[in-house]
């Protein structure tokens, strides 16, 4: 079997709080920390999240804590939380010896746990206690001012529009120096996770092929999206202050993560016209503007007096150079460039709008093709709007 399923949700996991939410569930956003033995740091998000939640939303977006194991440290930050923390779900790993073909050592188990986590949260979120969404945090992230009117915003888009496989408060290349434009919305093809929104559709979808390790790189490969992008905000909702984790190697922190920008300027996003973000109108909106743009070559990146520019790259190599020079991202994921669309990238370089864009897809925008973000990129089985 492929599924990671096993480890089943036990009951409350300390502080007194109960295994279930005893309360309304039909309109909620609930919130749910997976956490394992860092009790410093499920301080540090639970803290977070109690501050920009207040008065206002702690009823719409009720927090959950999902735990692995018993860490002593850990049980008494919920006991410090019972207030916040609406139930506990205590996850014990079962390990009934299935390995991932080429990771049977010892070195990968954390990663089985991880995984089965994963699987028992979301079972207890939509199974045991029947929500329809989720926002879904590591014990390592501090949230934005209005992360909360972000995800009640995008919660009914996401449930209307049938092209979207996750909603997420992370942008990968949402570094200080190239973002801009704290209202705006972006789509991506490769699943950024940290901090994001499932929902059920999307959950009873996943839930029966669910991966025995590694989740989120099974999250990118192209059986699970089929086409779908994750909608994203352009300036962060989340900020990961964990340097040492898991998988995170420090110098790639030091790059790629602490330099993130969190949103310091609350967005009233009740208040916005958000239909752009959906299909087919966002690849209609980024391929107009890639149409009209100044064509530059990476060398006049800074000195090009144009307030809309494209680079055009062609292959990884060229993307590389280009994405070191400008500063994002240099990695490919299952053959998509982190946080790109369509293989179209967007950074701001000393304030100007850049678009970074595979040839290729230059190619198809301009010969006017709809299904442009698709259109070479072998993607079958797509999930249509509707």
């Amino acid at each position: 079997s492929s599924s990671g399923g096993g480890g089943g949700a036990g009951g409350g996991g300390g502080g007194g709080a109960p295994a279930v939410f005893s309360g309304d569930v039909s309109d909620k956003v609930p919130v749910v920390v997976l956490c394992y033995n860092r009790a410093n740091y499920l301080r540090r998000t639970l803290t977070s999240l109690r501050a920009r939640l207040g008065t206002a939303y702690a009823s719409k977006f009720p927090v959950f804590v999902s735990r692995q194991g018993n860490d002593p440290g850990v049980s008494q930050v919920l006991e410090e939380f019972g207030d916040l923390v609406k139930a506990i779900n205590a996850f014990e790993f079962v390990d009934r010896g299935q390995r991932k073909k080429g990771f049977e050592g010892g070195q990968w188990t954390s990663y089985y746990k991880i995984s089965q986590h994963y699987a028992s949260c979301l079972r207890w979120m939509f199974v045991t206690q029947g929500f329809s969404r989720v926002v879904v945090l590591e014990d390592d992230l501090e949230v934005a001012v209005d992360f909360a009117p972000y995800f009640e915003a995008m919660a009914p888009i996401y449930d209307s529009d049938h092209t979207i496989f996750c909603v997420s408060g992370w942008n990968d290349n949402g570094m200080t120096t190239v973002v801009s434009d704290n209202k705006n919305l972006l789509r991506t093809d490769v699943f950024p996770g940290l901090g994001w929104m499932i929902n059920k559709r999307l959950y009873e979808e996943l839930n029966p092929k669910w991966p025995l390790a590694f989740w989120d790189d099974w999250m990118r490969e192209k059986a699970q999206p089929r086409g779908r992008s994750c909608v994203i905000p352009e300036v962060n909702r989340v900020y990961t202050f964990g340097d040492h984790g898991n998988s995170v190697d420090r110098g790639f922190w030091k790059r790629y993560l602490e330099p993130i920008r969190l949103n310091g300027d609350p967005v009233q996003w009740h208040k916005l016209d958000l239909s752009y973000i959906k299909m087919p109108s966002y690849a209609n909106h980024i391929a107009q503007q890639i149409r009209t743009a100044s064509k530059i070559g990476i060398a006049e990146v800074n000195s090009s007096p144009a307030e809309t520019r494209v680079i055009v790259y062609s292959g990884e190599g060229d993307y590389r150079t280009a994405a070191n020079t400008i500063g994002i991202h240099t990695d490919f994921k299952n053959g998509d460039p982190r946080g790109s669309f369509g293989h179209v990238n967007l950074a701001y370089v000393r304030g100007k709008k850049t678009f970074v864009v595979d040839s290729r897809t230059l190619d198809s925008i301009r010969s006017g093709r709809q299904d442009w973000p698709y259109a070479w990129a072998g993607v079958a089985d797509i999930v249509r709007a509707g």
